[in-house]
């Protein structure tokens, strides 16, 4: 299948060749942008590639609770035209957003009556194997499994990346050169780019970084039909003073219960007993008598989170040609609120529109783009993690009057679906921060506070913050 074939329209010609390092989710969409522009794309990954529908070593996270934002559906759909149709023929369910979603946030219950752009609930390796199915059928596209990544191959004045340099994991190990035009090193967070970077006498990109020790445990279940009327997802999270959530999510043939806590004293023990009081504590009665007599799938299987971490590559002044960054390795968020394959997905057509312009100054063009993406995601992730006060860090003052305000909006959300459905949307990345100041919005939100508000059964997903400062495009 050519590249005209799957929607590329007069896309300039950037070179012969270009190395995806990685194939996540990040790295496979991409492959996928680059495939318009390059007469070959080979994808690096250091482990073996399973079928699709099953987990990755790489992925350890891939067996807790995902969700693929309506934005980020979206724009996988303007990559991979008719792949939403095809994961729904494999199993993923869409969901009604909000009336089969209940979002309890900082106590508050989003209305059910709003409305919202719809959601595929499905299993991380399945989004990930349907993806990787469709770029791996691309002609010019092709894949190198079990293969590090050792060492970037650069110009004899080190100012452009001129390929990568591979070792084989099956065979005898030895290290071969990779030529290409363009390396697009997408390997997750623990990227090694910025001591490459060092290493060839250009500054490595600042970081930001927010510790979180976030702990969740997960397994698969059976839940009994109907046993949660029309809910398909159920999204309950830390507060201030119980910084530990409970997420339930319909998938394929069966649903994921993780639950999570912020912090030592937090953490889900992993024992089936301490498991189940563990969730009696944030579950409210209908949610926890469904787990209760569920039917476990599997073990109870754990993941930990460190800290959100972003890279500023949009702020570096000098960067070599030939070399770009994508995914996790620019910014890593707090899983709770599912943005990683979003953002992924957003990153990746904002590489397609670079390409568009062609390959001059594509690094600075790319990772501004990037950063407008990243914006958005790391404030609400960010925000919201720091409206905990287990969680240390810093509390400028506009961040506390910006969470003021938004629990001001969320005791009004509860009965107010166009309050509802705005906070929601800019939550899904589809609407930019700005919207829940917008003068119908934040009319409401001061007539609703002039009435007593409702008090909400359960607990939250967590305080989230939206700045109506932040500009995107």
């Amino acid at each position: 299948m050519s590249a005209a074939e799957n929607g590329a329209t007069g896309m300039p010609r950037a070179g012969e060749h270009a190395v995806v390092i990685g194939a996540s989710v990040a790295g496979l969409l991409a492959a996928r942008a680059l495939s318009d522009a390059y007469e070959r794309v080979t994808v690096v990954e250091r482990d073996g590639l399973p079928p699709v529908g099953e987990g990755r070593k790489a992925v350890p996270q891939g067996s807790h609770a995902h969700v693929m934002l309506a934005s980020g559906q979206r724009a996988m759909e303007e990559l991979l035209p008719g792949i939403t149709t095809e994961l729904a023929a494999a199993g993923a369910q869409s969901c009604e957003s909000l009336r089969e979603i209940r979002f309890v946030i900082a106590g508050h219950e989003l209305s059910r009556e709003a409305v919202g752009a719809d959601v595929l609930l499905a299993s991380r390796p399945l989004i990930e194997g349907h993806i990787r199915r469709r770029v791996f059928a691309l002609a010019n596209v092709r894949v190198r499994e079990r293969c590090d990544a050792v060492d970037l191959l650069t110009s004899p004045d080190g100012e452009r990346v001129t390929g990568v340099r591979v070792r084989d994991r099956s065979g005898e190990g030895r290290d071969e050169p990779l030529d290409a035009d363009l390396v697009v090193a997408a390997g997750g967070r623990a990227a090694r780019v910025p001591a490459l970077l060092e290493a060839l006498g250009f500054p490595r990109p600042k970081e930001d970084r927010l510790a979180v020790d976030l702990m969740y445990v997960s397994r698969r279940v059976r839940l009994r039909s109907g046993a949660l009327g029309h809910d398909r997802l159920i999204a309950i999270g830390a507060r201030p003073g119980l910084p530990r959530g409970v997420m339930l999510i319909a998938q394929e043939d069966h649903w994921i219960l993780t639950v999570s806590g912020y912090g030592a004293d937090h953490h889900p023990p992993t024992d089936e007993e301490g498991y189940l009081e563990f969730v009696s504590t944030v579950a409210p009665p209908d949610v926890l008598a469904a787990i209760r007599e569920a039917e476990p799938l599997g073990d109870l299987v754990t993941h930990g989170f460190p800290a959100n971490q972003r890279r500023r590559y949009e702020r570096l002044k000098r960067f070599p040609a030939g070399l770009l960054v994508a995914g996790d390795a620019i910014c890593s968020f707090n899983p709770l609120y599912g943005q990683g394959m979003s953002v992924a997905a957003l990153e990746a057509i904002e590489l397609r529109r670079c390409l568009e312009r062609g390959p001059h100054g594509l690094a600075q063009r790319f990772f501004r783009a990037a950063g407008k993406v990243a914006d958005q995601a790391w404030e609400i992730a960010v925000g919201g993690d720091l409206g905990l006060p287990e969680v240390e860090g810093r509390r400028p003052l506009g961040l506390r009057v910006t969470n003021a305000y938004v629990e001001r909006l969320l005791r009004v959300a509860e009965r107010d679906p166009i309050v509802a459905a705005a906070f929601n949307d800019v939550g899904d990345l589809l609407a930019p921060p700005q919207r829940v100041m917008a003068p119908r919005v934040l009319w409401r939100v001061l007539r609703g506070n002039l009435r007593p508000a409702a008090v909400a059964g359960g607990t939250n997903v967590g305080p989230v913050a939206v700045h109506p400062t932040t500009r995107r495009n």
